[in-house]
């Protein structure tokens, strides 16, 4: 399981907050407005974790379990009793790594995750990455994770190592081999598809991510949202090569599911493409170069073909 780039002095930190993830529905965002303005511009709230993401199907909110509580609630919002934990590899792991976004910590991470059938959102920003796992799961993704990394728990007031006992160890290696030799093919629960963002009719799928983690603002936009900002104001990847996004299915996987990032991500880390992963309420998006995007649906294809 150990990764050549990330030795066992790498760290990966279990981050203080406790996040609620819900769906709005497409119409009813002008009820919802105001309470979302208040989280997340105003200085009494400052919140430490919000990420809001247009879709097609509607917006995703992920956001502190305190702060939720200044959304309405009807029947314009689907709000599961779920908390979410997010871990986060510390950049010093990275070292001298060549790939970006997920595809550095799928091996050491998210494939381990998945393995242990623990079901993941990743949120990927200008910054960082960051899996979350649900409450309930947080033990066995620290057992399963401590193969790679040491792990630090934030308390609030600072990290504090988290240990294992060589009892914890043994079980948690035993319920990975139970897990690896009972799993299943995720290929064949994402419905046969892979979109690009851009329909055949030259329509555009609305898609737009802001988040908003410990003060630093990370947004995922086409060019002409960009052309809106004033020049100079962004720090963006406009020197390069723009991105392409890819949706993960067509219809909603379920809080349940488990290795669809792990699926996706791996065979694109294998070929050495960068990749960056945006978790929704019902789907993934992957994003690739946009001289990548035809290498990689045909990747992914191929893939789900010979699984079947």
């Amino acid at each position: 399981m150990m990764n050549g780039d990330l030795g066992h002095s790498s760290e990966l930190h279990i981050l203080e907050h406790k996040l609620r993830v819900s769906n709005i529905k497409k119409d009813a965002i002008s009820l919802y407005t105001h309470a979302l303005i208040k989280i997340s511009l105003l200085p009494r709230s400052r919140p430490k974790f919000f990420s809001f993401t247009e879709t097609r199907d509607g917006y995703t909110i992920i956001v502190e379990d305190d702060l939720c509580k200044e959304l309405p609630q009807s029947e314009s919002i689907d709000m599961p009793d779920l908390i979410w934990r997010v871990l986060t590899v510390s950049a010093g792991a990275y070292g001298s790594h060549q790939l970006t976004g997920i595809s550095r910590i799928v091996k050491t991470v998210i494939s381990p995750l998945a393995d242990f059938k623990i079901s993941v959102l990743v949120i990927s920003t200008y910054q960082s990455d960051y899996v979350l796992v649900r409450e309930k799961d947080l033990e066995t993704a620290i057992m399963c994770l401590s193969e790679n990394y040491k792990i630090f728990k934030d308390s609030g007031s600072g990290l504090e190592p988290v240990t294992l006992s060589i009892k914890d160890r043994l079980v948690g290696m035993n319920q990975m081999n139970e897990r690896k030799a009972e799993s299943l093919n995720i290929f064949n629960n994402l419905y046969g598809s892979f979109y690009p963002r851009t329909p055949d009719d030259g329509r555009y799928e609305p898609f737009f991510h802001i988040s908003i983690v410990e003060g630093d603002i990370s947004l995922v936009l086409d060019s002409e949202a960009l052309s809106r900002f004033p020049e100079g104001s962004l720090y963006t990847n406009t020197n390069d090569e723009g991105w392409k996004m890819i949706r993960v299915g067509d219809d909603p996987l379920g809080f349940d599911e488990s290795g669809v990032a792990a699926q996706i991500a791996e065979p694109l880390a294998d070929v050495q493409m960068p990749t960056y992963y945006i978790s929704t309420y019902g789907l993934g998006h992957t994003l690739v170069p946009e001289s990548e995007a035809v290498k990689a649906i045909e990747l992914l294809s191929s893939l789900q073909v010979l699984k079947d």
